[in-house]
C-alpha cells in the first residue's frame, strides 16, 4: 500500500460513517475531506468537518511499510508536529497520527507540552471500518469531557510499544543479513542459540525465521530498557554526579550507546542491566540508528519518575507479544493483586521475602512498599529493605526489570546491589548460597565476589505468581521433583502443574510461621492432583484463607485464578484446629476490605453471603475428607446438606463405571448406517450412540439409532482365530501367525471377503499403526461392546441428562457406560442420575471447560465414581416406584415434545416431580425450589463465565449483608453450616 492508499482508506471509510451517522454526542459531522490544503501550507492528509464546515479532527496517515524518507511511527515528533502544525492553523481541537495499524489522537492546543507529556490516547487497529466509525464516536466523547486520555504511564508505554514495534523488525532483517553475509557470526551465533537450548542449527526454515524474531523483539526490548534506565539514573539525585548525560552522534549511534553503558558498569554497577551477551553487540543498529537517537532526545523532556504504577514491568508485557510469554507460562501481576498478598503475608519491617518466579518484578515491588509502610523511618532504609527482598527467574529478560523495578524506588538513595538471580527455581536449594555471587549473561553464568555468608532460607514470606505451565509440557520432570524426597512428598501426583512444585518447593525456602502466598491457576480445586497438594498443604500449613475471583485475573491469560494465603506449621493439633476461610470476591472490593474480611476473627463452619463476597469458614482438620474444595465458593447452602446426608453414597458403590469406546481410528470403527449399507457391511455393525449431539431427549431408543453404526465383529474374530487354529493342530501343521492376519486369512476363506477387502483399506490408510489401534492384538476388533441400559456425559451444556438406552446401543467415549449391581433397579438408578440432585453434584464435583457460548461442566471416570447420590439400597419400595413412576413421566413427556422444544422449561412439572420423589427418599422434599434454585445458578455461572471476561476485583467498597439460610442456625454476623460432612 502506498501512503496515499492508507489514509485514503481511512477517508473513505470514515466519510461512510458520517453518512450512515452524522450525529454523535454534541457533535454532527459534516464531511472529511482527504488531501486538504486550504489555508494550509501543505496537505493535511485527512480533516474532518462538523456540519457548520468547522475543522474537528486532522489526521496525518504514513504508509505502514518501507516508504523511503516518510516516517510510519505515528510517535515521531516529525510526524506530530506537522499534524499539530495543520491542526493549530485550522482550528482543530483534535489531532491524530496514522499508519494504518495504530492511530494516537492528540488535544492540539496544549502549549508548551513535550510531546510525550501531551494528552493522548492510542488505539491498535485490526478493522479500519469498524475503527472509522468508533473514531468518530471517540471524538465526540473527548469534546463532551466524556472520554479520557491515556494516563501518563499506560500513553509511554504505548510509544515504547510503537517505537518497538518500528525497531524490531528491521533488527530481525539486519540480523538475517549479518548471517547471510558474514559466516564467523553465523557460527558464533548457532553456537550461541544451541547454548540456550533453541536448537538453532538443526531447526527447519520456519522454525529458525521464528527464532530470529524472537531474538530480535528481546534484543529490542533490552536495548530500549537500557535507554530508559540509563535515563532514569542521569536524572537521579543519587546518581547524577556520575552518570554523564546519554548523548549519541547520528553517525555513531551503536560505538555511543556502548561507551555510555560500559561506563555505567565500570563507574557505578547495575551489571546486571547493562551486560549483555557479545552477540546483541555484533547486530548492526544502522537500520534504526535515527529513530533510537530520536529516542534517547525524546526522553531529554520525559520526566520517567511520575508515573503511578510498574511502568517498567508493564512495558515487558506490552512489547514481548502474549503468545512469547504465554509459551513460558507468563502473566502480568495487576499492582492490586500482588498489594493485596504482600498485604496479607508481610507483618514486620523485618521480614525477608523471597519470589521464586519474579518476573518484571510486581510482586518484589510491591514487597518494597509493604516494607517501608511498616518500617519505623522510611527515609534512608532503601539499602535495608532491598536486603530483605529477593528473587528468583528463569528469564534474563524481565529478571533484569526486576533490578531496574527495586533500584528505582528510591532514586535519592545509592542503591549498591539487589538480590535478583536468574535461574531455575528447581536449580536452587534452599541451604545454599546463592544470591551476591552470581551474574547471570544469556551465555551462561560466572561467579563474582567470593562467597557470601548468608545462605538461602528462612524466609519469613514467599510470595509469587507461579508459571501456568501444565504437567504434559514439563521437561526433565525428575529433576523438578527430587526436592519432594526431602519433604516425604514423594506420593504427588505426577499430573501436577507447574505451580503445585512451586508451592512445595517454597515450603523449603520458608522458615516455621513464615507466609507463603501464591495467585495460581485454580485447576488444583477441580482436578485428581489437586487432592495430593491440597493434602500436602493441610500437612504443612495452616491455611489462613483461599480466594477467587468471579472475572479472571489477567488482562491476556483465560486463566481463572485463585490466591492461597498459608502460615508454615509444624504442630498438627495447630493445624487442625485452625480456620480456613474460602473467600469468594463477586463484586470490585477495597484491599483494606478483603484484609479485614480475612483478619477478623470468625468461627468455623460459618457462611456469609453478601452481594459483593461470599466467605465459609471450616475448620481445617475437617477438610482432610474433602477432596474437592470448590464448593466451598460456589455451592448453595442445599449442596452441603445433600452431600453430608446419611443416606446418600457414591455411584461406585451401587454400580460399576467405564468409559465408552475409545477406537483410535474413528473413520475406520464409525460410520453411518447408509455408508454401511453401500459398503454392503451392515450385518458387521451395531447400532452406536455417537456424539452427544444425538441426544435431545433421556430416552435412546431403536428409530434414535438408526443414524450411526460400528464395526463389531468381536465374536467373528474369534471363531476364526479358534477355528483357524484346531485345523492347524488337526493337520500337525500349526504355524505361529499373528492374529490379526489369521482371522483374516480365515475370513477370507469363509464368505467374509467384502469385509478383509476393508479392512486392508483400513491398513493402506495407516489405521492399523496409530498407538491405539497398534495395542490391540487384532488392531480391527474392538472386543466385546458394552451396550450398558444406562449412559452419562463427559460434558453438560444446558442440561445434564442420563441417557436411558432402550435401543442396546454402543456408545463412544463421550460417554461414561453405568452398569447397576445385581440388586439395583436400573430404572430406579437412572431415575436418580436424571434428577437434579444428581446434576447438582455433576456441576460441583467436576470442572470447567471453555466452550462456544458458554463453559462446559465437565466430569471425569473417576468423579463420576465418586458421585454423591440417595442410597437406592436404604429406599422402600414405594419410594422406587415413585421414582419409577415420575422417571417415566419425564421421558413420556419428551417424548410427545418437538425435538427443538424438549428443554428444561417445557418438562418443568415432570422434572420437579422427580426432583421431589428423589428428595422424599432422603426426608427433603421441602427442598425442591433449594434444588431448582442451585442447579439454575450454576448454569447461569458457567454461561457468564463463558468469553474473555477479566477485571481486578480489588478496589470498591460495598455494604454487607449477612442472609438467614434455611436449616442453619443464625449466629452473631454469619450462619452456620448444618451436616457440612
Amino acid at each position: 500500500m502506498s501512503e496515499a492508499d492508507v489514509h485514503f482508506e481511512l477517508y473513505r471509510h470514515v466519510q461512510n460513517a458520517i453518512d450512515d451517522q452524522p450525529s454523535r454526542g454534541q457533535i454532527t459531522f459534516g464531511s472529511a475531506r482527504p488531501e486538504y490544503s486550504e489555508g494550509i501550507s501543505g496537505r493535511a492528509d485527512i480533516v474532518i468537518f462538523d456540519d457548520s464546515h468547522n475543522p474537528i479532527l486532522v489526521v496525518e496517515a504514513k504508509k505502514p511499510g518501507d516508504s523511503g524518507n516518510r516516517d510510519i511511527d505515528p510517535y515521531s515528533p516529525d510526524v506530530i508536529e506537522q499534524g499539530l502544525e495543520y491542526a493549530t492553523k485550522l482550528g482543530a481541537p483534535f489531532t491524530a497520527t496514522y499508519n494504518g495499524s495504530r492511530l494516537v489522537l492528540f488535544k492540539t492546543l496544549e502549549p508548551g507540552k513535550p510531546f510525550l507529556q501531551r494528552a493522548t490516547k492510542s488505539y491498535e487497529i485490526s478493522s479500519v471500518p469498524k475503527f472509522a466509525d468508533e473514531l468518530l464516536n471517540e471524538v465526540s466523547r473527548f469534546e463532551a469531557k466524556q472520554a479520557q486520555w491515556d494516563s501518563l504511564d499506560n500513553a509511554f508505554i504505548k510509544r515504547v510499544k510503537s517505537l518497538h514495534e518500528f525497531v524490531s523488525p528491521r533488527i530481525e532483517d539486519s540480523l538475517q543479513e549479518k548471517i547471510e553475509e558474514d559466516s564467523s557470526f553465523q557460527v558464533s551465533f548457532e553456537e550461541w542459540a544451541d547454548k540456550q537450548g533453541l536448537e538453532y542449527s538443526d531447526a527447519s526454515k520456519s522454525e529458525k525465521e521464528d527464532i530470529l524474531q524472537n531474538f530480535s523483539e528481546q534484543a529490542t526490548y533490552l536495548l530500549i530498557n537500557k535507554i530508559l534506565f540509563y535515563k532514569i539514573l542521569e536524572n537521579s539525585p543519587a546518581y547524577g554526579d556520575e552518570v554523564a548525560p546519554l548523548a549519541v552522534s547520528i553517525h555513531r549511534v551503536q560505538e555511543d550507546l556502548e561507551e555510555h553503558f560500559d561506563k555505567i558498569v565500570s563507574d557505578v554497577d547495575f551489571e546486571a542491566i547493562f551486560e549483555h551477551d557479545d552477540i546483541y553487540s555484533e547486530i548492526p543498529l544502522e537500520p534504526v540508528a535515527e529513530k533510537i537517537r530520536e529516542f534517547v532526545i525524546e526522553l531529554d523532556d520525559q520526566d520517567l519518575t511520575q508515573f503511578d504504577s510498574d511502568v517498567i514491568g508493564r512495558i515487558y508485557e506490552g512489547v514481548i507479544p502474549h503468545e512469547r510469554r504465554h509459551e513460558m507460562g507468563e502473566y502480568y501481576t495487576p499492582a492490586a493483586v500482588c498489594d493485596l498478598i504482600t498485604r496479607l503475608c508481610i507483618d514486620s519491617s523485618s521480614d525477608t521475602v523471597l519470589d521464586p518466579a519474579c518476573g518484571s518484578g510486581g510482586f518484589l515491588v510491591s514487597a518494597y512498599n509493604r516494607l517501608q509502610e511498616l518500617f519505623p523511618e522510611a527515609k534512608g532504609a532503601h539499602t535495608e529493605i532491598l536486603n530483605r527482598i529477593y528473587g528468583v527467574d528463569i528469564n534474563r529478560f524481565p529478571a533484569h526489570l526486576s533490578a531496574i523495578n527495586l533500584a528505582i524506588q528510591d532514586l535519592e538513595s545509592y542503591t549498591e546491589d539487589v538480590h535478583i538471580e536468574v535461574s531455575d527455581y528447581f536449580d536452587v536449594a534452599s541451604d545454599t548460597q546463592r544470591f551476591g555471587r552470581v551474574v547471570a549473561g544469556l551465555s551462561g553464568r560466572e561467579w563474582q565476589n567470593g562467597d557470601s555468608e548468608d545462605a538461602l532460607g528462612g524466609f519469613d514470606a514467599v510470595v509469587g505468581n507461579p508459571p501456568y505451565i501444565r504437567a504434559t509440557s514439563l521437561d526433565d520432570k525428575s529433576r523438578i521433583r527430587s526436592h519432594l524426597s526431602d519433604l516425604d512428598a514423594t506420593d504427588l501426583s505426577s499430573q501436577m502443574d507447574i505451580y503445585g512444585y512451586f508451592i512445595t518447593h517454597s515450603t523449603q525456602f520458608l522458615s516455621d510461621g513464615g507466609k507463603l502466598g501464591f495467585i495460581t491457576s485454580d485447576r488444583w480445586m477441580d482436578t485428581d492432583y489437586g487432592a495430593d497438594l491440597q493434602k500436602f498443604l493441610l500437612d504443612n500449613y495452616s491455611i489462613d484463607a483461599v480466594i477467587r475471583f468471579d472475572r479472571q485475573t489477567f488482562d491476556d491469560a483465560l486463566v481463572g485464578a485463585s490466591i492461597i494465603i498459608a502460615t508454615k506449621e509444624p504442630d498438627t493439633p495447630t493445624r487442625d484446629e485452625n480456620t480456613v476461610k474460602f473467600l469468594r470476591v463477586r463484586e470490585p472490593l477495597e484491599i483494606d476490605e478483603i484484609e479485614s474480611i480475612l483478619r477478623e476473627d470468625t468461627a468455623s463452619d460459618q457462611m456469609i453471603n453478601d452481594t459483593e463476597y461470599r466467605l465459609v469458614t471450616r475448620r481445617q482438620g475437617d477438610l482432610y475428607d474433602q477432596d474437592k474444595w470448590k464448593p466451598y465458593f460456589l455451592a448453595s447452602p442445599v449442596y452441603f446438606d445433600l452431600y453430608g446426608h446419611d443416606d446418600t453414597t457414591e455411584l461406585q458403590d451401587v454400580a460399576d463405571v467405564s468409559r465408552g469406546i475409545t477406537s483410535g481410528a474413528n473413520p475406520f470403527y464409525y460410520g453411518r448406517r447408509e455408508e454401511w449399507e453401500d459398503l454392503g457391511l451392515t450385518e458387521y455393525t451395531e447400532p452406536l450412540l455417537k456424539a452427544t449431539g444425538q441426544l435431545d431427549s433421556i430416552r435412546f431408543n431403536d428409530e434414535d439409532a438408526k443414524e450411526w453404526g460400528v464395526l463389531s465383529i468381536h465374536d467373528l474374530v474369534e471363531q476364526g482365530i479358534e477355528e483357524s487354529k484346531a485345523q492347524e493342530e488337526e493337520s500337525e501343521e500349526y504355524r505361529d501367525i499373528d492374529p490379526a492376519e489369521r482371522a483374516k486369512s480365515w475370513m477370507a476363506d469363509n464368505g467374509h471377503e467384502t469385509l478383509v477387502e476393508y479392512i486392508e483399506w483400513g491398513e493402506d490408510k495407516g489405521y492399523d499403526d496409530r498407538p491405539t489401534t497398534s495395542s490391540r492384538s487384532v488392531w480391527y476388533d474392538l472386543g466385546e461392546l458394552d451396550t450398558p441400559k444406562i449412559l452419562t456425559t463427559d460434558f453438560t451444556w444446558r442440561i445434564f441428562r442420563s441417557v436411558w438406552n432402550e435401543a442396546g446401543a454402543a456408545v463412544n467415549d463421550q460417554f461414561y457406560c453405568i452398569e447397576p449391581r445385581n440388586d439395583i433397579d436400573d430404572q430406579v438408578l437412572c431415575g436418580i442420575l436424571n434428577s437434579r440432585f444428581a446434576w447438582l453434584m455433576v456441576e460441583l464435583r467436576g470442572r470447567w471447560a471453555g466452550g462456544q457460548g458458554m463453559t462446559r461442566a465437565r466430569i471425569k471416570v473417576y468423579e463420576t465414581e465418586e458421585l454423591p447420590i440417595p442410597d437406592p439400597r436404604t429406599m422402600s419400595d414405594e419410594e422406587k416406584e415413585r421414582i419409577r413412576g415420575a422417571f417415566e413421566d419425564l421421558m413420556d413427556k419428551e417424548d410427545e415434545l418437538d425435538e427443538e422444544d424438549r428443554n428444561v422449561e417445557n418438562t418443568e412439572d415432570e422434572r420437579t416431580e422427580l426432583d421431589r420423589a428423589v428428595l422424599a427418599a432422603l426426608g427433603m422434599e421441602d427442598r425442591v425450589d433449594d434444588l431448582r434454585a442451585a442447579v439454575e445458578e450454576q448454569v447461569a455461572l458457567r454461561e457468564q463465565d463463558a468469553g474473555e471476561r477479566t477485571q481486578v476485583l480489588v478496589n470498591r467498597p460495598q455494604e454487607t449483608e449477612v442472609i438467614n439460610l434455611e436449616g442453619v442456625t443464625e449466629t452473631r454476623d454469619s450462619t452456620t453450616l448444618s451436616d457440612f460432612n
